[in-house]
């Protein structure tokens, strides 16, 4: 699943969650991000990706609203981003931007998912999502390639989605945990349909950092 995680979309009542990594050091190019995102995968548990590093044979999907950020000085605000992927393998990259903005989307959603391996196909598509506190809906080109449908798992309270805090991933640190109601992915070669598996999201994401 993600490091741009698994990471659309193929993821409580929320005041406000935030989280933010160290600043910028070392190598890789800088990031501040605040949206939202949502992602599922084939994994029937929670899956390790976000938590103690990518699984191979997972398979997944998600998506990014971009409220406000920037990437390597370049601004993403507005942009629409969703990826599927199975680790190792393949990653597939699809692009909702305005013209100005879809070099440095492209160069965003890569960094953010170099981890799960290189980029086999970028495209650009129509990107929707929908949906708040973990009950999300997501395609991709109207669903002919992508959807996906998500509902919170919610802890004992019956309020708040489990959250788990302090992840392997820069751009989005805290997670909430959810489940894929259903997916379905298709494009060439790459198939695959999810029901019931692992999901996770985060309605307020708020971080920066380098990727």
């Amino acid at each position: 699943m993600t490091r741009l995680s698994l990471a659309l979309v193929c993821s409580i009542t929320l005041a406000s969650v935030a989280g933010s990594a160290p600043p910028p050091t070392g190598a890789g190019k800088a990031f501040k991000f605040s949206g939202s995102y949502v992602e599922g995968c084939s994994c029937m548990g929670v899956c390790p990706c976000e938590l103690t590093g990518v699984a191979m044979g997972c398979q997944g999907v998600g998506a990014f609203q971009v409220d406000n950020a920037t990437f390597d000085g370049m601004n993403l605000s507005g942009v629409r981003a969703a990826y599927a992927l199975s680790p190792g393998a393949w990653v597939d990259i699809y692009i909702d931007a305005p013209a100005g903005q879809h070099d440095a989307a492209v160069a965003f959603m890569k960094a953010a998912l170099a981890g799960f391996g290189p980029a086999e196909n970028i495209k650009d598509a129509k990107i929707a999502i929908s949906g708040h506190d973990g009950a999300y809906t997501a395609t991709v080109d109207g669903g002919d390639i992508m959807s996906i449908t998500t509902e919170p798992v919610l802890g004992l309270d019956k309020k708040h989605a489990l959250q788990y805090n302090n992840v392997n991933d820069p751009l989005h640190p805290i997670v909430m945990q959810g489940k894929t109601i259903d997916c379905k992915f298709k494009d060439g070669s790459h198939e695959f349909t999810l029901k019931g598996t692992n999901a996770y999201f985060n309605d307020h994401i708020h971080s920066q950092g380098v990727l």
